[in-house]
């Protein structure tokens, strides 16, 4: 599931009962359309995968149609939906959405459930992801993980027997905001020294320009594997940081395996690599699990919402 660029699919005929997962980008709507009554042992090979542009104005109304567009005569069991944002995943509410915030406050879960006469789930993207990576990517096999978005911001998630664990209030896992410096700069949390604002892309873009860099962490991390030496440097110490967080999530959580994708963890992974390294140099009493680059990319949401919507419609969870 992971290569080549999807294409736009269209109804599907003759498939029997099948289940849609719906990853909700800020630009884009991923989709994978699955068989319902399949082994979870492995990603099933999907009857459509594609994508469509998020319907921003009218949400209930754009994703409606796009299931519908998709099911054909197929017996639609479920539709999960994978939104970045606060989910109320119990209720089905988006509670805040910062890159569509036509959803904010929307019980999406159940309106779009009346709109298509089945049973809908909404949950949190990263918890999506972090589930598929779990059971089908990198961390397969192992029944504790805990999976690591590098991007703009440092988004985590622990996955335990195939479930999230959310903590009380459904904010665990956020290893971005692990004080590193207490003197650095300040954080969009409004603390100081956060991990992401040294391994943050927006971080990384401004240190690399500081320097006279072009092309964003991009270049900084071409620049790296080029030999640059200023470009290390700024390489170097993000991983330093990165491999520091993770010495503190050995302690407290204990992983069997530890995932990490987004895209500054995309190939050749050189801030994953310099990190493992130095999380293995620096260990004392830790138990130092794999840690590995994620495997599914940029599918990995489409991927956990088809999984969550076998796994609820089997009553599983």
């Amino acid at each position: 599931m992971t290569g080549g660029e999807p294409t736009r699919s269209t109804l599907v005929h003759g498939a029997g009962p099948v289940v849609l997962g719906l990853d909700v980008g800020g630009s884009s709507v991923k989709h994978l359309l699955a068989p319902a009554h399949i082994s979870l042992d492995a990603p099933p090979t999907p009857l459509a995968r594609g994508r469509h542009a998020t319907p921003k104005d009218a949400p209930v109304d754009g994703l409606a149609a796009i299931a519908n567009s998709l099911r054909g005569d197929a017996d639609l069991e479920r539709v999960v939906l994978s939104i970045p944002g606060l989910v109320d995943e119990a209720a089905g509410v988006v509670v805040r959405s910062t890159n569509i915030p036509t959803l904010d406050g929307r019980p999406l879960g159940a309106q779009l459930s009346d709109e298509l006469g089945i049973p809908v789930d909404v949950i949190n993207d990263g918890h999506a992801a972090a589930v598929a990576e779990a059971s089908w990517g990198a961390g397969a096999g192992v029944d504790d993980v805990f999976v690591l978005a590098l991007g703009t911001g440092i988004a985590g998630a622990h996955v335990a027997h195939g479930q999230v664990v959310p903590g009380a209030h459904g904010s665990a896992g956020e290893l971005g905001h692990i004080t590193i410096e207490p003197d650095g700069s300040i954080c969009s949390c409004g603390r100081r020294g956060c991990l992401e604002t040294i391994i943050g892309a927006p971080a990384l873009r401004r240190a690399w320009a500081a320097v006279g860099g072009k092309g964003g962490p991009e270049g900084l991390l071409a620049a790296s594997s080029s030999g640059d030496a200023v470009a290390t440097a700024i390489v170097e110490r993000a991983s330093s940081a990165l491999a520091e967080a993770i010495l503190t999530l050995c302690a407290l959580v204990d992983p069997g395996c530890i995932v990490i994708g987004g895209g500054l963890a995309q190939a050749p992974h050189q801030l994953v690599t310099l990190a493992a390294r130095y999380v293995g140099e620096r260990a004392s009493f830790h138990r130092v699990p794999p840690i590995v680059p994620a495997t599914l990319g940029e599918w990995a949401g489409a991927n956990g919402a088809v999984l969550t919507a076998l796994r609820r419609q089997r009553a599983l969870v």
